[in-house]
């Protein structure tokens, strides 16, 4: 008989153990996938798809299939993904009446959380024009919704800003202000996705980011499915996953960045 019911500890553990299994070599898969299966989760039980990643953990919990025996309320009740469904009143959408501020306004206490982020530019800055264009006819100054999962919020919003490790984020928007990558930078690596651009402009680009840019943070522990639904309610402009209105322009102007730094 299949377990539907696990405890916080579980559940917590899945997520841990199932991300590393997405990033990791096959041996190491088979041993991650042991330890998934003595706590007692066989995601075969429940759907015949091939493979499968915390996204799909965390859908099993939204639907009900899965449950948290522990808990004396829900952790975070879910928001329904279907295109133009309202958000479900048991959850505020955290972005309704957002608390927006300068990076370095921030609030310390909610930045040592894990939980969602949410990146606009300000009322007085602007885009490139033919970005600022687009971003004037989605009605909102949103361009880009992440979360930072499996780290505090401030460690996540210094890799987006000061670009601390590989993030698409900074390459996205790094892109749209016209900064170009460091040619060859990836030739003969492994990954062909992960460009960088120089110190000097590395810098540029973290100056005009603090400059021109402000940000909303909202706490959250398990339940990470209410950023697939905010993507797809704001549709921010340099979100590309999830995203109904993903940009052409984006994805043209990152594969250019992406050809100089394999050097095509």
């Amino acid at each position: 008989m299949r377990k539907v019911e696990f405890t916080i500890a579980e559940y917590t553990e899945l997520q841990n153990l199932i991300s590393k299994k997405v990033l990791t070599d096959k041996d190491e898969q088979k041993k991650i996938r042991r330890r998934i299966r003595r706590i007692g989760f066989h995601y075969s039980d429940f759907s015949s798809k091939k493979g499968y990643d915390v996204s799909d953990l965390e859908a099993l919990l939204n639907s009900g299939r899965i449950k948290i025996k522990d808990l004396q309320e829900p952790f975070l009740p879910s928001i329904s993904t279907k295109k133009h469904s309202p958000i479900k009143a048991t959850l505020e959408d955290p972005f309704t009446n957002p608390d927006f501020r300068g990076f370095q306004q921030l609030d310390n206490a909610t930045l040592d959380k894990t939980g969602l982020y949410c990146i606009r530019v300000k009322n007085t800055s602007k885009l490139p024009d033919r970005y600022q264009k687009i971003l004037n006819k989605r009605g909102n100054r949103l361009i880009y919704i992440g979360k930072a999962q499996r780290q505090t919020l401030k460690k996540r919003l210094k890799q987006e800003v000061f670009h601390t490790n590989p993030g698409t984020f900074f390459r996205s928007i790094g892109a749209v202000l016209g900064y170009l990558p460091i040619p060859e930078y990836l030739k003969g690596m492994r990954n062909q996705r992960n460009y960088k651009f120089s110190k000097t402009d590395t810098q540029s680009i973290t100056n005009w980011l603090i400059k021109n840019t402000e940000f909303s943070i909202y706490p959250v522990n398990l339940d990470f499915t209410i950023e697939v639904a905010l993507i797809k309610k704001y549709c921010p402009l340099l979100n590309d996953k999830h995203n109904p209105k993903r940009l052409k322009e984006l994805q043209d102007d990152r594969e250019k960045c992406r050809r100089i730094a394999i050097g095509k």
